[in-house]
């Protein structure tokens, strides 16, 4: 079998799905990922064949634009849930009315068998249709939005589906995979096939520290990734060092790019600032995770069993922020007032280490995670799929 996978070029939306296209590898199918040329080196990276189609599309520099000087996403636009859904499905809606018959050249020539794209990524879809072949869509984690953003997407591609001789418009997904724990899901959306997140956030070398944890001191993982900082979120995290250094017994690990190292200055003794190192590398010796609600560190958060203290910006992160806390496996600050505030931001990160019923429901995510459809299992679906059955 051959299966094509595409998504756009954001780092994190890829990550979710390599580990299904490693079980699609290890099963013996053939798997090229589809993007831009901005994904290319992190599709090699994750050791999968990896095809460009047109030019370079910096989608941080898109966001960038639309933000005043100095201004965070969430200062700037609050939640605005439903506009910036809107904003961003119709970004990549055109996006996709210009790149598709390229996607659709490629696919003709490849020849796939299966489809399997992520939910902001269209072209797949509609290739899928114009082949007459299945399209899978990998879920991201929690889908508030994403009944939202089909909708705009489906009105601004009318006229190219049109065009593809596919009369239904956008096609729908034949099988949505949903890697987010059926608890910490909204309610009432149903209709997707559980699939085992398994966390992926990278390669890495794994370092002596994140093996060898003192017995007395509680250690918390600071991440918001390297969009949120490059979206002016250099303060917010500052506020979060100052903040969860202040608490005893506590080191702190603060993952951060190489390239925003040296904009973060001086750190007391108990915070150790770790080099793009991949999450999943030491998690295992936390017992607290801060972080902006983007769906990789959530998810791979989640899959630890551990309390998040989530600070969300923009789009779904206020989804999973709004999640976790009902379900009581952590907090979320989601004014700017909270996210400004060392001394609530301390508090929300000693309730969470202090308080053993986050880590409760925490673990209990973590187990009905576990309990979930591995990638290896989903194989043996995308087969019948494929085939027909």
């Amino acid at each position: 079998m051959r299966v094509l996978m595409t998504a756009i070029p954001a780092p994190g939306h890829l990550t979710l799905m390599v580990p299904l296209a490693w079980g699609l590898r290890a099963a013996g199918h053939e798997v090229v990922v589809v993007s831009q040329p901005d994904l290319a080196p992190v599709i090699r990276g994750a050791g999968l064949p990896a095809h460009a189609v047109g030019e370079h599309l910096d989608q941080l520099a898109m966001l960038r634009e639309r933000l005043p000087d100095d201004q965070p996403p969430i200062e700037a636009w609050g939640r605005q849930g439903e506009v910036m859904a809107a904003i961003a499905a119709r970004t990549w809606a055109t996006f996709t009315q210009y790149a598709v018959d390229r996607y659709v050249e490629f696919a003709t020539a490849w020849r796939p068998d299966l489809i399997v794209s992520e939910p902001f990524e269209f072209t797949g879809r509609l290739a899928g249709g114009v082949l007459k072949i299945p399209s899978v869509r990998h879920g991201l984690g929690v889908n508030g939005l994403t009944g939202r953003f089909d909708g705009t997407a489906r009105e601004v591609l009318s006229r190219t589906a049109d065009r593809l001789g596919l009369e239904s418009g956008l096609p729908e997904p034949a099988l949505t995979l949903d890697p987010c724990p059926p608890t910490l899901q909204y309610p009432g959306i149903g209709g997707a096939q559980p699939l085992r997140f398994v966390p992926y956030n990278g390669t890495g070398v794994l370092p002596g520290w994140a093996v060898d944890m003192p017995r007395d001191v509680r250690r918390v993982c600071v991440s918001l990734g390297n969009q949120t900082i490059a979206l002016n979120g250099m303060p917010l995290l500052r506020r979060l060092i100052e903040a969860v250094s202040g608490i005893d017994r506590t080191e702190v690990v603060v993952a951060v790019s190489s390239s925003d190292l040296p904009l973060v200055g001086d750190v007391p003794g108990n915070v150790r600032l770790v080099d793009s190192l991949p999450l999943q590398l030491f998690l295992h010796h936390c017992d607290a995770v801060v972080h902006h609600g983007g769906a990789g560190t959530a998810l791979t958060a989640t899959s630890f069993g551990l309390p998040q203290l989530v600070v969300p910006q923009f789009l779904d992160q206020f989804d999973f922020g709004d999640r976790i806390a009902a379900v009581g496996a952590g907090i979320a600050l989601d004014t700017v007032e909270k996210q400004n505030s060392v001394e609530g931001l301390r508090q929300a990160v000693t309730d969470l280490l202090e308080d053993s019923a986050y880590t409760r429901a925490a673990r209990g995510l973590r187990d009905e995670m576990t309990a979930m459809p591995s990638p290896a299992e989903t194989v043996t679906l995308l087969e019948e799929l494929a085939a027909g059955r």
